[in-house]
This record gives C-alpha cells, structure tokens and sequence, in this order.
C-alpha cells in the first residue's frame, strides 16, 4: 500500500514539473514578441490649424513605427493663396451651416429687441440686447476670415518645405522622436482631391494641404488610389 502511494505521489510531482516547465516555456515566447506600440497624442510640427480660437496646439493620435516603413514621400511647400482657397473650403463645410442657423436665430431676436425699442425709446435693456445680438453675428463670420487672412500671410513669409508620406495604411508624420503613423482608420480623416491640390482633414483642428505642384504625375496617381482604397467614401474628387 506504502508503495503504491509513493508511485501516485511520484506520478504527480512529475506532472507538476512538466507543467512548471511548460508555463516557463510560454512565459519566454510572450517575453520575446515585441510590445505593440500604443497610439500617442502628437503635435504635428506641420499642417495648417483650422483655427487659433482654442490656446492648445492641434494634436492627432499617432503611434511610433520605425523607420524601416515607409510610403510615397512628399516635399511640399504653400502659398498664401493655397492656404486661404483651403482653408475657405474647409470653413465651408465646418462652419458656414452653424454660423447660418446662428444668425438666423441672433437676426430674429435683435428684430424683437428692435420692435421693443420702437415702442418703448426708454427700454435699456432692449439697447444692449440689440447691440449684442448684432456684434456677436458680425464677429461670428469675422473672425475665421480674419483667421484666413492671417494664416495665408504667415505661410507667404515663412516660405517653409515640409515632408509627409502616405502608405496604405495612413501617413506617416516625421517628428523630433521619430515617424509616427496616423492611421486611415481613424473616422476623422477625409480627403479632398482638387485640380491643383490635395486636402487631407485629420480632425477638425488640423489639415494639410499638399500642392500638386509639387508632387509627381505618377505620383499623384499612386496617392489618389492608396486615399481612394483607404478611405472609401471618406474620399471626394472635386473637378471644378
């Protein structure tokens, strides 16, 4: 009896052992692949901002590839007017339909506080509604082209090149650390395929603006379908 217990004890200490063995075994593979990179929050040391309402600096989701990838290269450098016909694009579609829907809204209620005035002078508080509803329309579509302005003439002195490449699978942004990639599949990226420029909206704060100019015809063609199979319907082409 004392002997057949010492061959079941046996028996399980060798199987403890082999299960000790195997779990070091499958702890060493894990070990040896290679972390994957997480995405970084990164400010693009290039593109235009949409705007300069917000003190914060643009950032986009970012993650840290080496070297080793790459895509299609592009120097690129921008004019003035390049600047301000993108940016005008841009605002059409962000802002122009908000600005609108709020200028009617401030328009009906400076004619209310109008119509209060007319029939009571004395009516203080109608003055400064009335002034204020009318100042906040004027500054509402003044400033983004006060904005526009000013972006335009600052691209037109600083006369800056910059580098960006594009893969299959996003762009690859060159920083002071290293190349990150912004991926296609983030929702916020579109593109805008002009006669004489690419629009590239990474979020509602950053866009680049690359000139055809600049870029080859073989790859211009090589650029327009990585973005036309990237993006899908993310990606518009506009003649005019």
């Amino acid at each position: 009896m004392d002997e057949e217990k010492q061959e079941v004890l046996s028996d399980e200490t060798e199987f403890d052992q082999e299960n000790l063995a195997d779990d070091a075994e499958n702890a060493e593979d894990v070990s040896e692949e290679p972390a994957e990179e997480k995405e970084e929050q990164i400010v693009p040391e290039q593109g235009i901002s949409t705007d300069r309402y917000d003190v914060s600096e643009p950032w986009l989701d970012g993650k840290k590839v080496d070297d080793s990838v790459t895509g299609i290269k592009i120097h690129y450098d921008l004019t003035g007017d390049e600047v301000k016909t993108a940016l005008r694009y841009f605002q059409k579609g962000a802002l122009y339909r908000k600005n609108t829907i709020f200028t009617v809204i401030l328009a009906v209620i400076a004619i209310l506080y109008g119509q209060a005035i007319f029939k009571n002078p004395e009516y203080t508080m109608g003055y400064i509604m009335l002034v204020l509803s009318l100042s906040v329309i004027f500054f509402m579509w003044f400033m983004p082209a006060r904005y526009i302005k000013s972006a335009a003439q600052a691209a037109e002195l600083a006369h800056d090149s910059y580098e960006l490449e594009f893969c299959q699978q996003g762009m690859l942004m060159p920083q002071e650390d290293g190349k990150y990639l912004v991926s296609f599949t983030q929702s916020a990226i579109r593109a805008t395929e002009f006669p004489t420029y690419y629009l590239i909206i990474a979020s509602k704060e950053k866009v680049f603006v690359l000139p055809k100019r600049c870029i080859p015809e073989e790859d211009q063609q090589e650029l327009t379908a990585i973005l036309k199979d990237a993006l899908g319907a993310r990606y518009e082409l506009v003649t005019e």
